[in-house]
């Protein structure tokens, strides 16, 4: 019979082998990986199509780069230094591009041109897709009028076409009523805070949403009363600063879809979990709410109470999906809901760079307000605003250097390729115009296209139709933002009602410590709204 030592000793000797081939499988495994990471390392770097193309050398290998720089909220440096450090061609990831010339400009944003939106924009879609298990999962987006995310070129045209009259400029001027009412509130409590001093942003982004609720709704978040947004705007831009990550990041996108719980960990990994601010209230809870009530009454043919009938942006879409069949109660929907959602933040960015560069230019601000406060004609009223030629140069001077989105619009290389700068980038590149870059490109602003300077819009020797041209303010070729005007509305009306009634102090932060993600704004800027004596 076995000695029971010599039992124990063989399990011993069973266990220390499985241990030692347990650790030489990691260390193949680990091996294994290395290897692979080396292998797929020195291919972006020396054999990939886009190995030529300049740009630092960690973006080639790995979008983690890009993503580091998006989530540290460093876009705007991004775009101020890269081109000029690079040249105009730059590579920012294993297989995106950024350009800052007029001759990339005119090939990815024309109409027509084929480079249809790349996956960053599953990142910004705002419903989930359906989703087929067979054989492997599949994504398909449905048709729910989601202007910016919308990356079938043929569904947004008709789309547009659908919208398109409600938001041109002569038929939005019919709600300028209730703009002024908002103004007159906006002007009554600034005065209240006495030359106090605010964050800009917030109190660009409570006009916003006021002057929406208004046009669309004809309702009030109350965010004048209390003088606060309830840190809904700060919010919403962390949320961009997820975006901004996730959206270089496509498959993981979709692995977040299949699983919230990888979601999750994706985020904590960068740091760019939601987190909600003290005392934040949401205001679409309440946009929500108005907007079902009233479309279901619509719909359901509810006769609606005198008191209670409106004439808004809402009542204006509602009669649309009466004409148009094919308008559908979905789109009905989700175009009331994205008048909020694409417009609080891109008009809160506008005000809050024009009313920051004016403010911290004297001179600037002191020609705009002579010439809004010795206009024979109100200012504030849309016809007469657009007059106003220095206040407007002023308005695109400020967007152009700060402009709405902070990084590159990608678009992907169809499949004819693309030949620009003596390189010829293959189907399925990323490539793209960085707003940024593109507004301080000098060969179409200027050898002073750095500097803030408003007469450059009213200079006679200046190609101005160039530079409105070449211009991503408000998005490029055929997929501008469809609300521009309902923005360009609301911005250029508010711009004369504050240089009418208050001179106007800004204290800027160093330009590093402001946070640019793909949504853009100026963050950490105070302000003073001093009011003017009735007889200055």
């Amino acid at each position: 019979m076995p000695s029971p030592a010599l039992g124990v000793h063989g399990l011993s000797l069973a266990f220390r082998g499985a241990s030692i081939l347990l650790r030489d499988l990691v260390l193949l495994t680990a091996s294994s990986v290395l290897l692979a990471l080396i292998v797929v390392a020195g291919y972006r770097l020396l054999l990939h199509p886009l190995a030529r193309v300049p740009g630092p050398r960690l973006a080639a290998i790995s979008n983690v780069w890009h993503a580091r720089q998006a989530c540290d909220g460093r876009m705007l440096q991004l775009g101020k230094t890269l081109h000029k450090r690079y040249g105009p061609v730059v590579r920012v990831g294993p297989n995106e591009v950024w350009f800052d010339s007029v001759d990339a400009f005119k090939h990815i944003y024309r109409a027509g041109s084929g480079f249809d939106k790349s996956d960053f924009y599953l990142s910004t879609a705002l419903q989930r897709p359906d989703i087929t298990y067979t054989p492997l999962p599949t994504f398909t987006y449905p048709d729910t009028l989601d202007l910016l995310s919308e990356r079938d070129t043929q569904r947004y045209r008709l789309q547009r076409r659908l919208i398109g009259p409600l938001y041109q400029t002569a038929h939005l001027k019919r709600h300028e009523p209730a703009l002024d009412a908002v103004l007159a509130r906006v002007v009554a409590t600034l005065r209240s805070l006495d030359g106090a001093e605010i964050d800009l942003k917030e109190w660009m982004h409570i006009i916003a949403v006021e002057s929406l609720s208004a046009v669309v709704l004809t309702w009030s978040p109350n965010y004048l009363r209390d003088g606060t947004d309830h840190s809904s705007s700060s919010h919403g831009y962390t949320g961009w600063r997820r975006k901004s990550v996730f959206g270089l990041f496509p498959l993981a996108v979709k692995l977040e879809l299949l699983s919230k719980a990888f979601g999750r960990a994706f985020a904590n990994l960068w740091g760019v979990t939601y987190k909600t601010p003290r005392n934040f209230r949401p205001f679409f809870t309440g946009v929500y709410r108005q907007v079902s009530r009233r479309v279901t009454a619509a719909l359901a043919g509810r006769p609606v109470p005198k008191n209670d009938r409106k004439d808004d942006f809402l009542a204006d879409l509602i009669r649309l999906h009466g004409e148009r069949p094919d308008f559908s109660e979905a789109y009905l929907r989700r175009m009331a809901i994205t008048n909020f959602g694409a417009g609080h933040e891109t008009m809160c960015s506008a005000l809050t760079s024009v009313v920051a560069m004016i403010g911290s230019h004297p001179e600037v601000q002191r020609r705009a307000a002579d010439e809004v406060r010795s206009a024979t004609k109100d200012p504030k009223v849309y016809d007469n605003a657009v007059r106003l030629d220095y206040t407007q140069a002023a308005i695109k001077e400020a967007q152009r250097l700060y402009p709405v989105l902070g990084m590159s619009l990608p678009r992907t290389v169809p499949a004819e390729g693309l030949a620009v700068h003596g390189r010829v980038f293959p189907p399925g590149t990323t490539v793209g115009c960085n707003p940024v870059s593109l507004h301080r490109n000098a060969a179409i602003f200027g050898d002073d296209a750095e500097e803030f300077s408003p007469d450059r819009w009213l200079d006679g020797e200046r190609d101005v139709k160039s530079m409105e041209r070449f211009n991503l303010t408000w998005g490029g070729g055929g997929r501008i933002c469809p609300g521009r005007h309902l923005a360009e509305l609301v911005v250029y009306k508010t711009i004369p009602a504050l240089l009418e009634h208050f001179d106007v102090e800004v204290v800027m932060p160093p330009e590093e410590d402001i946070q640019y993600y793909f949504m853009a704004m100026l963050t950490g800027v105070k302000a003073r709204f001093v009011a003017r004596k009735k007889n200055e």
